[in-house]
């Protein structure tokens, strides 16, 4: 059982699975209360990720959270992102002086607006997103207007089995960094990482026992000597387990986005975006009159809201697509680019069906 962990406040008239406004899977749906992901072989529970506001550092599984040293909080970065119906926390790693950093795509995925805060120095900085590889879960980001950061330093060697490691994030969008320390338990490891409604399989993961909670994905995972070795992704749903990504993976991520390379799965600029977010129980198990994604939100001025879909509208088709579930409505947008012409076929709370053509404008951010 595996959940990313952003840590998403939402409006307390709507507890949906957030895919935001963007049209690619929002892995990063980490809601207070609702149901996570599968670790293949595992079953499903829920993850609760605290309430709303500050949190201390606390006693959390077998390792106690302490507020991050000076030299952990080096380049590492506080995000902050809007959501269509809420807002979100997660962390981030400068890698470049010009205010270049990486974080995981699920902490940017939907969002309409972006913010960094460099914890060292308390600066808040506007982000645009560069690029992502969702398979990868890491996106490319860029602090508007920032020069002379200080960076990361990033590990060259493979860790091992054993390998003392050290995660520091934002913990519960606490707004300051903590760390928790943990050992490298398994090298290697493939889970299926979401929320209600998505999921995505992530592979060659580094297994650790650090149990981190909602917030510190994107964030650092140091070795001994304090160089980075990974980025936090997910956690098991017990507490027993956490996830990152290898560093070299992610810095891979990041080149190809550099270099312009859309190869594979990396995409450079916005995704299409249709400018809703969906229901964590869709169809006809949320009222719905048959199968679809039913609409939890719609963003003012968007493509959705222009065509008439409302909150508690079911889609059922987007183009030739037949929609079934969230996961098929994010895939039916996603094979589209912004500017593209889309039929969207939609049912009403009332049962009357409707379609209309939509042009898919480009997401605001991710």
């Amino acid at each position: 059982m595996a959940v990313p962990l952003t840590w998403q406040l939402v409006d307390a008239s709507n507890d949906g699975a957030r895919m935001g406004a963007s049209a690619a899977p929002a892995s990063g749906t980490d809601l207070p209360g609702t149901g996570d992901s599968n670790i293949s072989g595992g079953g499903s529970t829920t993850l609760p990720y605290g309430d709303q506001g500050q949190v201390q550092p606390q006693d959390i599984g077998r390792s106690t959270a302490e507020a991050a040293t000076d030299e952990q909080s080096k380049g590492v970065l506080l995000i902050e992102s809007t959501l269509t119906d809420g807002s979100g926390a997660g962390t981030g790693m400068v890698i470049d002086s010009d205010g270049v950093a990486l974080t995981n795509y699920h902490v940017v995925d939907g969002a309409t607006d972006l913010k960094a805060t460099v914890a060292a120095t308390g600066e808040t900085y506007p982000v645009t997103v560069i690029g992502h590889d969702e398979s990868a879960d890491v996106a490319l980001i860029r602090l508007e207007g920032a020069s002379g950061l200080d960076t990361v330093a990033t590990d060259d060697d493979d860790v091992a089995t054993s390998d003392a490691v050290t995660a520091v994030g934002n913990a519960q969008g606490q707004g300051y960094l903590t760390a928790l320390g943990g050992t490298v338990t398994a090298t290697g490891q493939q889970i299926t990482a979401g929320g209600t409604g998505s999921s995505e399989q992530l592979t060659g993961l580094v297994e650790t026992d650090a149990p981190v909670v909602g917030g510190y994905s994107g964030g650092p995972m140091y070795d001994a000597e304090g160089e980075v070795v990974g980025i936090t992704t997910a956690a098991a749903s017990n507490g027993t387990r956490s996830y990152a990504i290898p560093i070299d993976t992610a810095l891979a991520v990041a080149q190809k986005i550099e270099s312009g390379d859309e190869s594979g799965t990396v995409q450079i600029g916005p995704n299409a975006f249709l400018g809703i977010s969906i229901a964590a129980t869709t169809g006809a198990a949320n009222g719905g009159t048959g199968s679809g994604a039913t609409v939890a939100g719609v963003e003012d001025d968007g493509p959705a809201a222009g065509a008439g879909i409302v909150a508690g509208d079911t889609i059922t088709a987007v183009g030739d697509a037949t929609v079934g579930s969230a996961e098929d409505l994010l895939a039916a947008v996603a094979d589209h680019e912004p500017g593209d012409s889309a039929q969207i076929a939609w049912t009403d709370a009332s049962g009357a069906t409707h379609q209309q053509t939509v042009t898919l404008a480009e997401s605001p951010l991710a």
